[in-house]
């Protein structure tokens, strides 16, 4: 009986002991998964933000792009002064390359796209205009007759489908502005 007196006490003692190592590993385990989780919820957290400010930024980029290309279009076909579009041109590419964090290469080559367009169309309305006001200048000289501005012209002139060069400019700009402005819009779904 005294045996059982001493032993009994101290198994008891051991096996409370053990339970509570176990109970103690178990709940450092829990605490230890619950940390990774809140971490990599966190982390989870950070990568939404910076994702959101990501797609913000490249929103903006592309509204600034197409509203420096539409503005260019319309100085385009506004250009009664003459004005070489082709000066220009740096203007974008420099937004491209300070944008070029946020604009995929694809939307890069449409920009350029829609600029050798339409500064093909722009160079070769100036020739025309140029090619005018010689024309204008030596009927003024040989008959005294004016036959009026470059603009006069537009009235009886067709569309440039008889230069092959012109139906292909127009549609690398036509078919970049189209894909640009879908871009725009999938961008503005969030897609």
């Amino acid at each position: 009986m005294d045996l059982v007196t001493v032993v009994l006490p101290v198994g008891a003692t051991l096996v409370v002991a053990i339970m509570g190592y176990l109970q103690w590993r178990r709940s450092e385990r829990r605490q230890a998964v619950n940390e990774t989780a809140l971490r990599e919820l966190a982390q989870a957290d950070r990568r939404s933000a910076a994702r959101g400010r990501y797609y913000q930024q490249r929103l903006q980029a592309l509204q600034e792009l197409l509203e420096q290309l539409r503005e260019l279009e319309i100085q385009s076909r506004w250009n009664a002064g003459g004005r070489d579009l082709r000066a220009e041109v740096p203007k974008i590419n420099a937004f491209l390359i300070k944008r070029g964090e946020v604009l995929e290469d694809e939307e890069r080559q449409l920009a350029r796209q829609f600029l050798a367009g339409l500064t093909w169309i722009d160079q070769h309305q100036a020739e025309d205009r140029l090619r005018w006001d010689e024309r204008r200048e030596r009927e003024r000289a040989a008959h005294g007759v004016d036959i009026g501005p470059y603009e006069s012209s537009w009235e009886s002139t067709e569309g440039l489908d008889w230069v092959p060069e012109a139906n292909e400019a127009a549609q690398k700009w036509m078919s970049a502005r189209d894909a640009l402005e879908e871009r725009l819009r999938q961008a503005l779904q969030g897609l």
